[in-house]
Parts: C-alpha cells; sequence; structure tokens
C-alpha cells in the first residue's frame, strides 16, 4: 500500500509538472504574439515615417522648380537636407523589418513546435493550418515591401541626378529645361507612395490577423 501511494504520489507530481510546462509554454507563446506585434507596429511606424519624409521631400522639389521661385538657393540646400532625412528615415524600415523577420522567425518555430506536440491529429493539423496561414500573410508584407524598394532606388537616383544637374547651373533656365524630367519623377513619387501605402495595409492586416481580438 505504502508503495501504491509512492507511486501515485509520483504520477501525480509529474501531471502537475506536465501542466506547467505547459502553461509556461502557453504564456511564452502569448509573450512571443505580443512581440512580433509591437515589432510590426514599429516597422509601420517606421514606413509610415518614410512616406511622411518623402512628401516633404517632394514639397521642396515642386518649390524648387516652381516658375517664380525667387529662393531657389535656399530651396536647393533644403532639398538636400530633406533628401539625406528621407534616406535616414529609408534605412530605420530596413532596421525595424529585421527586427520584425526575426521575431516571427521565433514566434513560427515555437508555434511549429507546440504543433506538433497536440496529440489529436485533427487538431493538430487545424494549428498547422493556422501557422501556414499566418506565414504566408507575414510574406506577404516581403512581398509588397520589396515592390516599393524596388521603386525607391530608382527614385532617389533619378531625384539625385537632377541635383547635381542643377549643382552649378541653379538658374532659370536650367530650372525650365527640367520640366520634362520634373513631370516623370511626380509620377514616380506618386506611385512609390501608393506602394509604401500597400506596405502598410498588408503589415496591418497581418497584425490584426494575429492580435488577439
Amino acid at each position: 500500500m505504502q508503495r501504491l501511494r509512492f507511486g501515485q504520489g509520483f504520477a501525480t507530481a509529474a501531471i502537475v509538472l506536465s501542466c506547467a510546462v505547459a502553461a509556461r509554454a502557453q504564456d511564452e507563446g502569448v509573450k512571443q504574439v505580443e512581440q512580433l506585434t509591437k515589432k510590426a507596429g514599429a516597422t509601420v511606424e517606421a514606413i509610415g515615417n518614410t512616406k511622411v519624409q518623402l512628401m516633404k521631400t517632394m514639397d521642396v522639389y515642386n518649390g524648387l522648380m516652381a516658375d517664380g521661385a525667387t529662393d531657389r538657393k535656399d530651396l536647393y540646400k533644403k532639398l538636400q537636407s530633406e533628401m539625406a532625412s528621407t534616406e535616414k528615415k529609408r534605412a530605420e524600415i530596413t532596421v525595424r523589418a529585421g527586427e520584425m523577420k526575426a521575431e516571427a522567425d521565433t514566434l513560427f518555430k515555437s508555434w511549429t513546435d507546440s504543433a506538433a506536440a497536440i496529440s489529436d491529429a485533427g487538431l493538430r493539423q487545424k494549428s498547422q493550418d493556422r501557422i501556414a496561414k499566418t506565414k504566408a500573410s507575414y510574406a506577404g508584407i516581403g512581398t509588397v515591401g520589396q515592390k516599393a524598394a524596388d521603386l525607391y532606388g530608382p527614385f532617389m537616383k533619378a531625384l539625385q541626378d537632377q541635383v547635381t544637374y542643377l549643382g552649378h547651373d541653379l538658374n532659370p533656365s536650367a530650372v525650365a529645361s527640367l520640366k520634362p524630367e520634373a513631370v516623370k519623377i511626380n509620377e514616380q513619387a506618386k506611385e512609390l507612395v501608393k506602394r509604401i501605402d500597400d506596405t502598410i495595409t498588408t503589415t496591418n492586416t497581418a497584425i490584426n490577423a494575429l492580435r488577439p481580438q
């Protein structure tokens, strides 16, 4: 009888320990989700800040290119400053996106391990399906984000070329000669802003799909 009670004690302790481990794993999973949504939110903020800065840059550019502008020297310097700020904001996106990816990798690994531990085959499959769906959602962020990045580089290069062109020839005739290029770069800026908005929307959708309601 004593041995039986002793064995029962071990069994009870094992069950309690197992439940405690499972609870800690669940708590850790919740924390990982919170961390990922936090990192994703910071990425959205960085993207939004870059959009605002880009629009400021274009406002100064269009002021410089406007007919009858009388302060082109000051506007030229300001444009250079705004472009540098845009590049810094863009670099911040790279940092925040990297942090978000690292957090996502951690979450998905933990989630996959947790799903594999589910004994019920049907429930295990449901969990794996949810993982696949969420992964696809986050992969969409990279897809639309890359589209914006693909346009950003050529846009900034074209803008820099115009700044270089005007560097030793900042007079009305030189500015007037850039009118066709000005139309093109404004069209590029408009498309870039659209792609930035798409990235923000996709990221927010991914965040909302994962965040507890």
